[in-house]
């Protein structure tokens, strides 16, 4: 069994691990942590699983210094400070991090990559995700991901006399609205034809399988920074998909 600490437990994904979590007997959560909560950890938790706010890293890095617990976050709208605690959180805890914790959007990336080489500088190249209106971050941490893997000056958005499209420039469009769970749409315009890869999350228990997941992956593993690929290698992959 696992023994997770929610931290974020009041917001969208931290409630929906919790009902995920009941009468499952693989997971326990021990403890929940929002907003105004003493920060004392139980030390029958094993990992902690964050789901909350940038600027609540602080926070979190009172609660887990110097506890030998491990760390799965999965959120997004991080700073270069952000980035910075998780490297360094990752000297004395197992760290994971993912923006998007799904299956799907992991392969995606992998598919974009090898689109990209094989199609060259002859196509351009335009990102448009969609996720519900409450999402504060724009473009999404998964969208930011994907962009790593496009060279060239990104443009947000076009308004008015824009002239002609530069080359090598990557456009992209952050659509707000609904419950979006999220989208991403990845498009390769060339001459004659367009190539486009997508991934539609059809509700959010994807992402909260994909964190549990993560979590009963971490637990016990050496000190440093886990990323997705490390949790999805051949071996794990056909049985999580």
């Amino acid at each position: 069994m696992t023994r997770i600490a929610l931290f974020g437990s009041e917001g969208r994904m931290g409630k929906l691990i919790a009902e995920e979590v009941t009468g499952n007997p693989g997971y326990e959560v021990i403890q929940a942590f929002d907003s105004g909560d003493e920060l004392t950890l139980d030390p029958r938790v094993e990992v902690v699983i964050d789901f909350s706010l940038p600027q609540a890293f602080s926070a979190l890095n009172t609660l887990v210094k110097g506890k030998d617990v491990a760390i799965v976050s999965g959120t997004t709208g991080l700073g270069e400070t952000e980035r910075q605690m998780l490297e360094s959180w990752s000297r004395n805890h197992a760290v994971f991090y993912s923006s998007n914790m799904s299956v799907g959007v992991h392969v995606l990336g992998m598919l974009m990559k090898t689109a990209t080489r094989m199609l060259g500088e002859s196509f351009d190249r335009e990102l448009i995700e969609f996720h519900h209106g409450r999402k504060k971050d724009s473009p999404s941490g998964t969208a930011l991901s994907l962009l790593n893997n496009w060279d060239g000056e990104q443009v947000y958005g076009r308004l008015g006399d824009t002239g002609e499209r530069k080359a090598g420039t990557v456009g992209v469009h952050a659509v707000r609205g609904g419950d979006v769970a999220g989208e991403h749409h990845l498009h390769f315009l060339g001459d004659g034809e367009r190539l486009t890869l997508s991934h539609l999350a059809t509700n959010r228990r994807v992402f909260v399988m994909g964190a549990l997941r993560a979590a009963a992956f971490i637990v016990g593993k050496p000190y440093g920074l886990y990323r997705m690929e490390d949790l999805l290698d051949q071996k794990t992959l056909s049985s999580l998909v």
